[in-house]
């Protein structure tokens, strides 16, 4: 009997274990991908994370075709769709198993557990992995058999998981050919924006990595942080569409390392916690359902008086606050859909604790900015921001913008970049230019709040909640 392999959010052909499955125990195997069009409008798809996978999806056909296997891709309207217009495939395919991975928010669980009952009604078994992660959420629990609800610790015993993977070699297989693949995409039913600077296709997204592993990654821990050098990976699209496994990534860093994963350079080092944070989200998400409803972490927190000031809010958004370190970065997302890691922390403080504005305001416009919007990081990371979440920075820490701007970006190179009114500035001038600007008008916006006031609001506010 044939074989599905229902796509999701891991859009490749090497370390992915439930093609691998499905290919070693079946000669012919069918590739299915599906668009929930009204569930990903749910979830905030940015339309330029929609261009990326669909020009992804493009490639991948291909490469699918390659090895043998056709790709068919459907178009429904929710997730509870899935089930039914899969196992109508299988039923006209004679197909008696779907492999697919396993994805840990809320609403994904639900959609596996009602295409299981569809599947099971119609003799079709359904065989789940963990080829998103390097390590499942089941498999990392604290003495007292709970999960770590603190990264640090969390990170110490992911590690010790990893040590235990012996074999970081690729499976290898090649089937018979199922089904003529054609090279056209169906019409992609959600607006789009163009992505044309991350290219697409294996090929491609190993030179990336590669090039990163080889040049960049020594440099990592010491020049991350800096927002106007290219001192990240850039990897996240990929990670978030699944067009690299972190298996491959691993693999990358082990050859770096004989007692990997342990003896990595710092900067190596660094990047594999990157890797860990990530992974530390997905599992949240898989304990903590309520994460997917929006709620804090925190539950003594979940009261909270926010702020309904819609003009500071979209002053925000249009990087028009005044403060430039935060204007520069919120230009910089809405122009190329990407921002870098500092920044993201910068403006998500500056939003909560100087505007006092709700977080899920912030994390649903990141969701609809991104091209690499990932719902587990991006909670968490707002959490985090927020002080409501896991591990999160205590409240009393209020980032100050203009002490954030001096430490990262000293010459104010990534201000000047994407604040054209401040090209001109003096460096010295450049983190806080009103003074300055009062002589010299350039047509940028004074400070739309007193930093200093706004961080007593703050905290008085958030000791009486937490104070209850």
């Amino acid at each position: 009997m044939a074989a599905v392999v229902w796509f999701r959010s891991d859009l490749r052909t090497v370390d992915n274990p439930a093609l691998d499955a499905a290919c070693l125990n079946h000669k012919h195997v069918y590739a299915l991908f599906l668009v929930p069009q009204r569930t990903w409008q749910a979830h905030d798809w940015a339309p330029i994370k929609v261009d990326l996978w669909w020009r992804h999806l493009a490639e991948f056909k291909q490469e699918l075709a390659d090895k043998g296997i056709g790709f068919s891709i459907f178009t429904i309207d929710r997730f509870s769709q899935s089930g039914a217009t899969i196992a109508d495939f299988c039923e006209k395919h004679k197909v008696n198993t779907v492999y697919a991975n396993r994805e840990y928010p809320l609403d994904e669980i639900e959609r596996d557990k009602q295409a299981r009952a569809c599947f099971e009604q119609r003799d079709i078994e359904f065989q789940l992995f963990d080829g998103n992660l390097l390590v499942p959420p089941e498999a990392v629990e604290t003495k007292q058999g709970g999960y770590y609800k603190v990264f640090t610790p969390f990170n110490r015993a992911w590690r010790t998981e990893v040590a235990k993977i012996s074999d970081w070699t690729p499976e290898s297989w090649r089937v018979e050919n199922t089904v003529a693949s054609s090279t056209e995409l169906p019409q992609c039913p959600l607006e789009r924006k163009n992505s044309q600077t991350y290219p697409v296709g294996r090929q491609a997204i190993m030179g990336k990595l590669g090039q990163f592993i080889e040049h960049q990654v020594d440099e990592y821990k010491a020049r991350r942080d800096e927002p106007s050098v290219d001192g990240t990976s850039m990897m996240s699209a990929y990670f978030e569409m699944g067009a690299i496994a972190p298996k491959t990534v691993a693999r990358a860093l082990s050859s770096l390392s004989p007692e990997f994963p342990y003896g990595l350079e710092p900067g190596a080092d660094t990047w594999l916690t990157e890797v860990a944070w990530r992974e530390f989200y997905q599992h949240l998400m898989f304990h903590e359902p309520r994460l997917s409803r929006g709620e804090n972490y925190q539950t003594e927190t979940q009261g909270l008086p926010w702020r309904d000031a819609e003009e500071d809010f979209q002053a925000w958004c249009d990087g028009r606050t005044g403060f430039p370190i935060v204007d520069a970065g919120m230009r910089q997302l809405n122009e190329t859909g990407w921002m870098h890691n500092r920044l993201r922390m910068i403006v998500a403080n500056f939003l909560v604790k100087d505007l006092l504005i709700d977080w899920r305001k912030g994390e649903q416009y990141f969701m609809r900015n991104l091209v690499d919007g990932s719902f587990p990081a991006n909670n968490g990371g707002w959490q985090w921001s927020a002080s409501v979440g896991t591990d999160a920075v205590p409240y009393f820490r209020v980032f100050n913008p203009v002490r954030q701007s001096e430490k990262f970006d000293p010459d104010g190179i990534y201000i000047r970049t994407w604040i054209k009114e401040l090209a001109d500035v003096p460096s010295k001038h450049i983190h806080w230019p009103h003074s300055y600007l009062k002589q010299h008008k350039t047509g940028y916006v004074s400070p739309i709040v007193d930093h200093s006031e706004a961080r007593e609001r703050f905290l008085s506010t958030f000791k009486q909640v937490k104070n209850g």
